[in-house]
């Protein structure tokens, strides 16, 4: 376990890819339930108009899986797709764990935000600079969470970073499309 804890943070600083994970389906399975437990943690943390059930994280993750899998399909790669939906996964997870606490920074104003009617003054007013500096902190842990998927894509499709990166969000904005077409705009995952 304390080797695959060290490839991990080594991925996560873009050292490693996902070819260093073992090939296992079940940390891919152990993955899968991470991310659709945090998942819902998260979801619970956010305005009930932007939570989605248990329904739509199942569906979200097993979308966003099988986009990768077709993606490796069909550049005759699928025998990567354990490693690097294992190691998406496990990079998502991190990035969750590491959101949580923002979240409950910021949950206040996203509420009011959310609240039908609010007003700047409402907004402004339950601003302050914890919540602003949560949410820079929170937008980089976003921006690194991408480019990390785009460095495991990398490694995976053996390709420059830009067109990984490129490619990792057009992955993420097919899912939320037909996400948001299933769930009228609730989130996946």
């Amino acid at each position: 376990m304390p080797s695959l804890l060290v490839t991990l943070r080594d991925i996560l600083l873009l050292r490693r890819g996902p070819q260093d994970l073992p090939y296992s389906p079940v940390l891919l399975a152990i993955a899968v339930v991470a991310s659709l437990l945090l998942s819902q943690w998260l979801a619970a943390l956010q305005p009930p108009q932007a939570q989605g059930g248990i329904f739509s994280a199942v569906v979200g993750t097993a979308l966003n899986l099988g986009l990768l899998y077709l993606l490796l399909n069909a550049l005759q790669r699928q025998a990567r797709f354990v490693q690097t939906a294992t190691a998406i996964l496990l990079v998502d997870v991190t990035a969750a764990v590491l959101l949580l606490p923002l979240l409950h920074v910021i949950g206040p104003v996203l509420r009011v935000t959310a609240t039908p009617g609010a007003t700047p003054e409402t907004v402004a007013a339950a601003m302050n600079g914890s919540i602003a500096l949560a949410t820079l902190l929170f937008v980089a842990v976003g921006i690194w969470n991408l480019v990390v998927n785009a460095h495991i894509l990398r490694q995976t499709l053996e390709i420059r970073l830009m067109p990984a990166l490129l490619i990792n969000m057009a992955l993420l904005f097919a899912g939320q499309i037909v996400l948001s077409a299933l769930f009228g705009g609730a989130e996946g995952n």
